[in-house]
């Protein structure tokens, strides 16, 4: 398998789990009483925003193409590591 096809899986499998990580969020969060939601919906909604661009980033990286994406490559890895950090804040969070 080629370093694209690696990278792009890898990718693809962590913005899966962000994914089911966010919906664990949400469910504690609508357990929570009104004080403690509205907190835990600002932060969920801060790592919608950040999951979306990181999303956008994987779909930038699945339409360069084996050829380019490397030209992508450090823009979707600061993405990551901006997602990495922001969700290793929530959990502590959480």
């Amino acid at each position: 398998m080629s370093d694209y096809r690696v990278y792009q899986e890898r990718a693809k499998a962590q913005l899966e789990e962000w994914e089911a990580e966010l919906d664990k969020y949400r469910a504690r969060a609508k357990k929570e009483d009104a004080d403690k939601k509205i907190e835990l919906d600002k932060r969920i909604k801060d790592l919608e925003v950040k999951l979306e661009e990181g999303q956008k980033k994987y779909e930038e990286l699945k339409d360069s193409g084996e050829g380019a994406w490397q030209s992508i490559k450090s823009g979707m890895d600061s993405a990551w590591k901006d997602l990495t950090t922001a969700f290793q804040e929530a959990k502590s969070r959480f």
